[in-house]
C-alpha cells in the first residue's frame, strides 16, 4: 500500500511539473473585441516565462498597420492563468486610437499534443474602460 501511495504521489507531482513547464514559450492566435471596439479581431502573441506559479512576459497585438507590445505579470492556479498587463513597451496607432492595458483569466487545455489558452479579457485605456473580448491562443512548437 505504501508503494502504491508513493507511486501515485510521484506520478501526480510529475504531472504537475510537466503541466507547469508547458506554459513557458510563445503562444499565438487571436484577440477579439466586442462590437464598438476599434476592430473585432486582432493578431495576438503572448511570450510567457514561468517560475513556479508566477508568470511574466510580453503581449503583442496587431491589426492592419498598427501594433502594441505590453509587459504583463500573472500567476497560475491549476489550469487557470490570471494575467495583467502593466505597461506599454512600444506601439504604433492611428489618430484617436488608444491601446488597452488588459487583464483576465485564461484556461489552459490540451487537445492531442497541442496546448491552448482561452478566456476573457477586460482592460483600461487613457480614455477609460475598454470594450472587452476574448483570447484564443495555441502554443507554438519551437523549431530547430
Amino acid at each position: 500500500m505504501k508503494n502504491l501511495l508513493l507511486f501515485a504521489f510521484l506520478l501526480f507531482t510529475s504531472w504537475l511539473a510537466a503541466q507547469s513547464n508547458e506554459l513557458s514559450g510563445k503562444w499565438v492566435g487571436v484577440l477579439t473585441q466586442q462590437e464598438g471596439g476599434f476592430r473585432q479581431k486582432y493578431y495576438c502573441e503572448l511570450v510567457i516565462q514561468q517560475k513556479g506559479n508566477k508568470i511574466t512576459g510580453t503581449t503583442y497585438v496587431s491589426v492592419e498597420k498598427v501594433h502594441a507590445e505590453m509587459a504583463f505579470t500573472g500567476e497560475v492556479n491549476g489550469n487557470v492563468i490570471t494575467f495583467k498587463e502593466n505597461r506599454i513597451i512600444q506601439y504604433s496607432k492611428l489618430e484617436d486610437m488608444a491601446w488597452c492595458l488588459k487583464w483576465g483569466n485564461l484556461s489552459l487545455r490540451k487537445k492531442g499534443s497541442t496546448w491552448f489558452l482561452e478566456g476573457m479579457w477586460d482592460g483600461q485605456s487613457i480614455y477609460g474602460p475598454c470594450i472587452p473580448g476574448k483570447v484564443f491562443l495555441q502554443k507554438e512548437v519551437p523549431r530547430a
